[in-house]
């Protein structure tokens, strides 16, 4: 199959998902949540052949290149909670500030939970952010690997997943972007749980639906 066909014809069935189901706000996320947390919790512990839900972010298949070089798929962060974040690397605003967020919230976790929690951050410039540079930027911020992820793709990857997460940005003619701050948390197979918008939030609705994933599994691995 050619390279991208496969993602495409999963944009294709994630997008018609969210269509049909919607996102959802905080509050719905939560609830929601609360049902499907243990589902999705028993199909990771089960492996990774398990089906992936129709609104599993993992659906994008296409490979995408680390900061060190190396190919990776969306999936290969199956099975632990993700926080997602797009920026660029030459942002000397709101993308460090975001960053910092991220870091933020990482300290807020009890060590258990932080061991488990995994960071994606996907650059939108290409061209210029490529691997050599996401590992220089990951160095710079303190961003260790294996819990960060720092990814090169080419445009169309980069459209579809901002499309997914509802992102939008746009170059601003200068070498910089107008972009959405968002950072998304996805549960363990995938799928969109919250969101926050803006730069220094509150961070209890990233918090509290993360926490409750944690709730979720020790209970469905009670006797």
């Amino acid at each position: 199959m050619k390279r991208g066909a496969l993602g495409r014809a999963a944009l294709a069935s994630v997008c018609t998902a969210w269509l049909v189901y919607g996102c959802g706000d905080a509050g719905e996320g939560e609830a929601q949540g609360e049902h499907t947390a243990a589902a999705h919790d028993h199909a990771a512990r089960e492996g990774g052949d398990a089906p992936l839900a129709d609104r599993s972010v993992y659906q994008l298949a296409d490979p995408w290149v680390q900061a060190n070089g190396e190919a990776f798929r969306l999936a290969q962060l199956r099975g632990h909670p993700v926080l997602v974040l797009l920026f660029y690397g030459t942002c000397e605003h709101a993308c460090p500030i975001l960053v910092h967020d991220l870091q933020r919230l990482d300290a807020a976790l009890d060590p258990e939970q932080r061991v488990a929690v995994r960071y994606l951050l996907v650059s939108f410039d290409p061209e210029r952010d490529t691997p050599e540079r996401l590992a220089a930027y990951a160095r710079e911020h303190g961003l260790d690997p294996p819990r960060w992820t720092l990814l090169h793709g080419d445009p169309d990857q980069i459209r579809a997943l901002a499309l997914v997460l509802g992102i939008r940005y746009r170059p601003t003619g200068d070498g910089g972007f107008s972009h959405t701050s968002r950072i998304t948390l996805l549960d363990r197979e995938g799928v969109v749980r919250a969101q926050i918008d803006g730069l220094e939030r509150p961070q209890e609705p990233l918090l509290t639906p993360l926490r409750a994933m944690f709730a979720a599994r020790d209970d469905a691995a009670s006797p």
